[in-house]
């Protein structure tokens, strides 16, 4: 970068940072020892990743495979959201929640930073510059996740590909392979790229549709089309209608489409203010979890709201006669961009979708029909590559409107100002909620002082993207980096079938799992003795922790003949524990 660039750059990421700071506090006061999540929620499977690749490069062990959960079989990692660009930061830390902490702030600050770089390249004004940086680093759809899914806020690689990619080539209309005006741009865009395959595939994805989107642009001559005339909006009508009817046909024939329309998006969910501190009210929250308005209500991922005052503005100036034209249309480089706009918008729209009612399907719905792009099933997503254009695209045409109507510099300064404030205020977080080490439970600070291998928590379950069996807490594997003992349990993106079916082949603990969702008064058989042996050989259960949510029912009643001899302590929050004296 150049010394103007390092000049802008470095008050810009102090700044982000320090939004970033004030938006999550008390974090900042806590950052060795909490960690923004949601009770309940992938925050503290998050957690663990990141406490697990550690362990086990630490202990000369394969990272991507484990028996620390799922015990005594084990699982591949492989194909879980394992997020190793955290594991990495934790290798000389030492400190899972630390890691985390700096991982997310550094996120947060180089996305502001490389959004508000990746603006200036066609807006000259620095406070525009900046907003540009704030959308895209804190949007909602971010800060909403940021109590859940570390991986979909570690997007500090995104900007920086997209400006490497557009130093990288120069493209022709009509020709396929573009020329490469810069090697050493190209070497960023797959470094890039790897680092953001160590962050999130969902990410990764995006970066390979803006690649695929941007070619689209020249391969299909999209600027030379002339929408002055009939024939091009004839030739979009009969486009969606096509498309309708192909993808309503594959729906009728059951070809599988992975979900993604079921995830797909409703307009609605531009326009609802959740998670806004002072705009979500209740009658938001009333449609927000409204089965009729929305297929999963109450669903952080139906979330897409980019605020009020920035879509207007953006309508305000594509509707505005005589529109002039600006510095991005006036770079053959940045010309697409308002085409990649309208992508990802349609992107998160496989269906149009208004406040529930189904209207059309779109030509991006077919997407989801495609073998390896349909593992991307929450194209609701894709918001996040919106709030990186959408603010760049508007920018740069409300200056070319503002230099046509010579009007005075100041007051677009005045205009930014108002608008930088009023995206603060629509973007203004509630709390984030925090969990940390003192929210272990006393149960699971004795087990750390007990012998034995294993540790087996009731309620347990097996879980993964498709499928759960049991109940599924995920606080638990973020409670083992206290106890240190392995699990019987597992929350993975993926498990194997075969997995899902050994997980309850054992008499006994299909019982345990039963009871778990049972009525406080059900009534079981015993276990054998042969059966209690065997569940015993195959667990080694040596310490068992059953929770104050099955206090009352008859869980703990059924296990006692299961394990004799174990030595038994309750504690006041209602927890159980068991143990074996003789554990080693």
């Amino acid at each position: 970068m150049s010394r103007s660039a390092w000049r802008f750059a470095l008050p810009a990421a102090a700044g982000y940072l320090l939004l970033y700071l004030a938006w999550t506090f008390p974090l900042v006061t806590r950052f060795g020892s909490a960690f923004p999540a949601e009770p309940g929620n992938d925050a503290f499977v998050y957690l663990w990743n990141v406490w697990h690749l550690r362990e086990a490069v630490v202990s000369g062990h394969n990272p991507l495979s484990t028996d620390w959960v799922l015990y005594p079989w084990g699982a591949s990692l492989l194909l879980h959201a394992y997020t190793p660009i955290l594991g990495l930061l934790n290798l000389p830390l030492g400190n899972a929640a630390l890691a985390i902490n700096l991982g997310l702030a550094l996120s947060y600050a180089l996305s502001g930073t490389g959004a508000a770089q990746l603006s200036r390249r066609w807006v000259r004004s620095p406070l525009l510059n900046l907003l540009s940086g704030l959308v895209f680093a804190f949007s909602p759809y971010k800060l909403l996740r940021l109590a859940g899914h570390y991986n979909l806020v570690l997007t500090a690689t995104v900007p920086f590909y997209v400006m490497a990619f557009l130093d990288a080539f120069e493209w022709t209309p009509g020709r396929f392979w573009p020329r490469v005006r810069s090697w050493r741009a190209v070497g960023w865009c797959f470094a890039l790229g790897f680092i953001t395959l160590l962050s999130d595939y969902y990410v990764l994805f995006g970066l390979i549709y803006f690649s695929l989107g941007y070619a689209l642009w020249f391969w299909l001559k999209l600027g030379q089309i002339n929408w002055r005339g009939w024939r091009a909006w004839a030739g979009l009508a009969g486009l969606l209608g096509v498309s309708h009817v192909v993808i309503r046909l594959l729906r009728l024939a059951g070809l599988p489409d992975n979900a993604g329309f079921w995830w797909g998006g409703d307009v609605a969910g531009y326009l609802l203010p959740i998670n806004s501190r002072w705009l979500e009210t209740a009658a938001a929250r009333a449609v927000f979890h409204d089965p009729n308005v929305f297929r999963t209500p109450g669903s952080i991922e139906n979330v897409m709201f980019l605020g009020y005052a920035l879509p207007v503005l953006a309508l305000l100036l594509a509707l505005w006669p005589g529109r002039p034209v600006s510095a991005r249309r006036l770079d053959a480089a940045g010309r697409p961009l308002a085409w990649l706009l309208l992508l990802f918008v349609l992107l998160t729209l496989p269906e149009l979708r208004v406040f529930g009612k189904r209207l059309l399907n779109l030509p991006t719905g077919a997407l989801h029909f495609v073998p390896f792009f349909n593992n991307v099933r929450c194209p609701t997503r894709w918001v996040l590559f919106v709030s990186l254009l959408l603010p760049i695209v508007t920018f740069a045409a409300l200056e070319a409107r503002w230099q046509l109507g010579r009007w005075p510099r100041a007051a677009l300064q005045g205009l930014s100002t108002g608008l930088l404030a009023l995206v603060l205020l629509e973007f203004w977080p509630r709390p984030v909620p925090l969990s940390g080490a003192a929210t272990i439970p006393e149960a699971d600070r004795v087990a750390a002082t007990l012998p034995g291998r294993v540790l087996l928590p009731l309620p347990l379950g097996l879980q993964d993207g498709y499928s759960l069996k049991g109940i599924m807490e995920p606080e638990n594997l973020y409670y083992q980096s206290a106890h240190r003992k392995k699990l019987p349990l597992a929350y993975l993106s993926r498990v194997s079938p075969e997995r899902f079916a050994r997980f309850d082949a054992d008499p006994v603990l299909r019982t345990l799992l039963r009871l778990q969702k049972a009525p406080n008064d059900t009534v079981v058989a015993p276990p054998t003795a042969a059966q209690a042996a065997a569940f015993r050989r195959l667990y080694q259960p040596d310490v068992v922790i059953v929770r104050p949510s099955l206090r009352d029912k008859a869980v703990l009643g059924y296990l006692r003949p299961v394990l004799p001899g174990y030595q038994e302590r309750r504690f006041a929050d209602g927890s159980v524990l068991l143990w074996d004296p003789a554990g080693k």
